[in-house]
């Protein structure tokens, strides 16, 4: 994988790939056999469905990285999983909806004051909430009602059952399809040259065929995984749900600070301690099927 740069718009960048994906610093920075999404049905409190969850027919593909496939880690093997009916929301968590959780006491507020950071912004309303840890990332979804997704949910719902490389198919990663780092000229930026993140579901030709937003760029997703490097090798084919324990939480998808489109393969895999709040850091919730 390639690493997350810090470029200013007059310095030269040098993409370089093919580095871990150990993410570990502080505040940083369907075919009809596979997925078919509908809303969520309508819930047993009579509530209307919530047309943000997007219902995962579960299925069999194949995880990890593709034999041929440049770049490939050793701790994502290609392996055969299958996974339960499951809900995944459409896009990622914006600011407003976990600022509504802070305000209802179910949440705490970030505090990290990086200025990418989102929380308390009058204007980064639908951005992605950014600059969360693990806790609050899992805290917010209980919130709700909901859990963060395992790792492989997320993956079979970034991928679908034809196992897509990105998102939306096998187009490389670029600022047509999804918010990451831009060049231009002999320098570029963060979040296609805004510096930023961006309104969350920006990109509709970047969606999933499941209308999956952003599911690539933006933010760095946490999953619900614990992270070990042998997992892939030692772990169920059927619903896994991580190792029991760790040092290290899993999180997908790439953001707004990658340059490389590598980084932005929906089979990728990204690590860090789950303290970790930087700017890159957001979340989407899911739920049983």
């Amino acid at each position: 994988m390639a690493p997350h740069f810090v470029v200013s718009t007059t310095l030269a960048l040098t993409v370089l790939t093919g580095c871990p994906g150990d993410d570990t610093g502080g505040s940083d920075e369907a075919e009809e056999s596979g997925t078919q999404a509908d809303e969520a049905e309508e819930s047993d409190t009579g509530e209307p469905p919530d047309p943000n969850l997007i219902a995962i027919t579960g299925g069999s593909f194949e995880m990890g990285c593709p034999a041929g496939a440049e770049a490939c880690d050793a701790d994502n093997p290609l392996r055969t999983v299958t996974v339960s009916d499951f809900a995944i929301e459409r896009t990622e968590v914006t600011m407003t909806a976990y600022t509504e959780c802070v305000d209802a006491g179910g949440c705490s507020a970030t505090t990290n004051t990086d200025t990418s950071c989102t929380f308390g912004s009058p204007v980064l309303l639908e951005h992605p909430i950014n600059c969360v840890s693990w806790q609050q990332a899992a805290d917010y979804c209980a919130w709700k009602g909901r859990r963060l997704p395992t790792e492989a949910e997320w993956e079979y719902a970034a991928r679908g059952a034809e196992g897509r490389t990105f998102p939306w198919g096998e187009t490389p990663a670029s600022c047509t399809l999804a918010h990451m780092f831009m060049m231009m000229g002999d320098g570029g930026d963060y979040g296609c040259l805004t510096g930023i993140t961006a309104n969350v579901g920006t990109y509709p030709m970047g969606e999933t065929p499941e209308t999956l937003a952003d599911m690539a760029g933006n933010v760095d997703e946490w999953v619900a995984d614990w992270y070990a490097a042998d997992y892939y090798t030692t772990g169920p084919s059927a619903d896994p749900q991580g190792p029991d324990t760790g040092t290290q939480r899993v999180h997908r998808g790439g953001d707004f600070l990658d340059a490389s489109p590598n980084n932005l393969r929906s089979f990728e895999r990204w690590r860090s301690n789950p303290d970790n709040d930087g700017p890159s850091r957001g979340f989407r919730c899911a739920a049983d099927g």
